[in-house]
């Protein structure tokens, strides 16, 4: 390590305004200590006093001063002016990192005057650097022990713990999750599955029918009603977007799906056509054609849902996927 103080201490002057010449000139380094332990601090005190005008300046420090003792910091300086009298201080906080006896020897001062420049050299008293003295109340050196074995804590155990039986939750419930889906049963009463298109359309088409909606002279609400639960169930069963398309749209998604429609396909296309006529033209409807289309949603639903779910006794047909990408309606009676 190197240490310059060429930026504070590079030039270290000190003015006076008096005489033309210094007299009585005097410059001493002292330590206040005699004797030190190695590594302890301790100061060097830089005194110069005369009279007149000069200027003293301290080189730039190193690491070292001459004669073994290591710079610990930046020098302090002050300075007096009494009459035509000038006193400076300067304190150098240093140390010794080896055993003996040491001094500051031959250490170079700068005195500038009258335009003149001299080199004054200074030595200090000596100081004795000591070794840290052995504790003599030892009666013998022991090996270092090892670290203590100390029990563990159970706070050090239960954010572990925690942990473990989170993740344990976790995997149950996702257990437990999957299991209530594949059941189709709600997962711990918080939720219900989501039902099969054809129990929400049977459900709401004979509620229509026991209600008698279709004696009604408001048509078009009817019909309007009607037509979208027969649109959101060819959605939901299907997968063919029945409420965003037109009548003529949904006739042909149906005709080009891989499922066979020819027992409905014309009942449904005179449904949608004469839905459309009453919905969009006021065309008049009457009782019987109201519940005989309301009876023809019940049958196409009847006979156009999953297999695996049919009723026993119902009477209808359901829908099977025919092998090679075609299907058949056959009756289950």
């Amino acid at each position: 390590m190197r240490r310059a103080w060429n930026s504070l201490f590079g030039l270290f002057i000190f003015t006076a305004i008096a005489s033309a010449q210094v007299e009585q000139l005097e410059v001493t380094a002292t330590f206040a200590r005699d004797s030190i332990l190695i590594g302890d601090r301790l100061e060097l005190n830089i005194k110069a006093s005369g009279k007149g005008r000069f200027y003293l300046i301290l080189p730039p420090l190193a690491d070292t001063l001459p004669g073994g003792f290591y710079v610990l910091g930046k020098p302090v300086a002050d300075s007096l002016l009494s009459g035509n009298s000038k006193t400076y201080n300067l304190k150098v906080p240093v140390s010794a990192y080896d055993q003996g006896t040491f001094r500051v020897e031959n250490m170079p001062l700068l005195i500038k005057y009258d335009g003149k420049t001299d080199t004054l050299r200074v030595s200090s008293n000596s100081v004795a650097v000591n070794l840290i003295p052995r504790d003599t109340t030892l009666n013998d050196i022991k090996d270092i022990k090892p670290p203590l074995k100390e029990p563990i804590r159970f706070s050090e155990v239960a954010p572990w713990a925690g942990l473990g039986l989170l993740l344990v939750a976790l995997i149950a419930l996702a257990v437990m999750y999957l299991r209530s889906r594949k059941q189709n049963k709600p997962f711990l009463g918080m939720f219900k599955p989501k039902e099969p298109a054809h129990i929400i359309a049977l459900r709401e088409l004979k509620l229509m029918e026991e209600q008698r909606e279709w004696d009604t002279d408001n048509h078009k609400l009817y019909f309007t009603k009607l037509v979208d639960i027969l649109r959101n169930y060819i959605d939901g069963r299907f997968g063919i977007k029945a409420p965003e398309l037109t009548s003529n749209q949904i006739i042909k998604e149906l005709e080009e799906s891989e499922y066979d429609f020819t027992k409905y396909n014309d009942t449904l296309r005179d449904f949608l056509f004469t839905a459309d006529l009453v919905k969009f033209a006021k065309n008049p409807s009457t009782s019987d054609e109201n519940y005989r289309f309301l009876r023809f949603a019940i049958d196409f639903v009847e006979g156009t849902k999953p297999a695996d779910v049919s009723e026993p006794n119902q009477g209808k047909q359901n829908l099977e996927i025919r092998s090679n990408k075609t299907t058949s309606f056959e009756s289950s009676n």
